[in-house]
């Protein structure tokens, strides 16, 4: 991670609220010498101004952390698959701060950049090719990051099936390609033949050649 996104990871883990925290108790600490409020240090203002500073800095970061903690667990639950040993990390939160505003383009060359960083974890290619997918409605983009997460060498079992089956659903759904999509079932269904997920591929293939138009995912 080049420096730039270091220092967006420190701060949306909880600098930002740290500086923010720092600033308020350090501002209200003023104020109420100001005013004549009874504080502590009263004789030596310029400690008490600093040392209410250090305290919301510190107390500021903690809100910081458990802000963007609860936002990373949210996020494994909304994006990965059951049972994924997910290689997700806080270093992430700072992304996931950009996607909460809207920005999604942002985010994406975030991911990007993620990506050439560790090129042997495909998490991040997976996140872009969802924000195409899901945001932004740019199968063809999603699709090719999906492909690119794919041919990660160290990529899990479990992600490797999610990604498949997001190629499979852009291939039947937008991008209309019913060939394709057999063809990722059948690569699915003989990558895996005793997972749960090749049963399912082997139905579908079979609802597909009866029926080129049925939709092979719909209940029996």
């Amino acid at each position: 991670m080049d420096r730039d996104l270091k220092v967006q990871a420190w701060l949306f883990e909880g600098g930002y609220y740290a500086f923010f925290g720092g600033f308020l108790l350090a501002g209200f600490a003023g104020f109420a010498l100001l005013v004549g409020f009874p504080v502590p240090l009263k004789g030596h203002p310029i400690l008490l101004v600093a040392l209410a500073g250090v305290i919301g800095f510190l107390m500021g970061r903690q809100i910081g952390k458990m802000i963007f903690g609860g936002s990373e667990r949210a996020a494994k639950s909304i994006y990965m698959p059951s049972g994924a040993s997910t290689p997700y990390s806080t270093q992430y939160s700072h992304i996931d701060a950009i996607e909460a505003r809207g920005e999604t383009r942002g985010a994406i060359t975030n991911w990007e950049a993620a990506a050439a960083a560790e090129p042997l974890n495909p998490w991040p290619l997976i996140r872009a090719g969802e924000l195409y997918m899901r945001t932004l409605k740019e199968p063809a983009a999603a699709l090719e990051f999906f492909k690119k997460a794919r041919t990660v060498p160290t990529i899990a079992v479990e992600h490797h099936l999610y990604v498949t089956q997001k190629m499979v659903d852009l291939y039947l759904g937008p991008l209309n390609d019913r060939g394709r999509a057999l063809v990722e079932l059948r690569r699915l269904a003989e990558t895996y033949p005793d997972r749960r997920e090749a049963q399912f591929a082997r139905d579908a293939i079979a609802r597909l050649k009866n029926d080129p138009q049925a939709d092979p995912f719909a209940p029996s």
